[in-house]
């Protein structure tokens, strides 16, 4: 019961994975900034490195929640 054309599908993977691609490239950039910024304070590493990572973290999978129901909105919207 696919709704979806040939043509339609492969774009719409094709935009989900970029979209995983990119999550993923910054929570890596997030993990190493968060690692050289904890690293110039070694007495109070953990405490800064959790306070940079999950401060950064969390933004990025709001962000990444909200364009992956964007996009699931927009798939919707072509199966109509």
């Amino acid at each position: 019961m696919d709704l979806l054309t040939q043509d339609e599908a492969p774009q719409m993977n094709i935009m989900h994975l970029m979209l995983v691609i990119c999550l993923n490239v910054l929570v890596l950039a997030e993990l190493c900034m968060a690692m050289y910024m904890a690293s110039a304070d070694p007495e109070n590493f953990t405490l800064v490195f959790v306070k940079v990572f999950f401060g950064m973290l969390i933004p990025t999978l709001v962000a990444g929640f909200y364009l992956k129901r964007k996009l699931g909105s927009h798939l919707g919207r072509v199966k109509n």
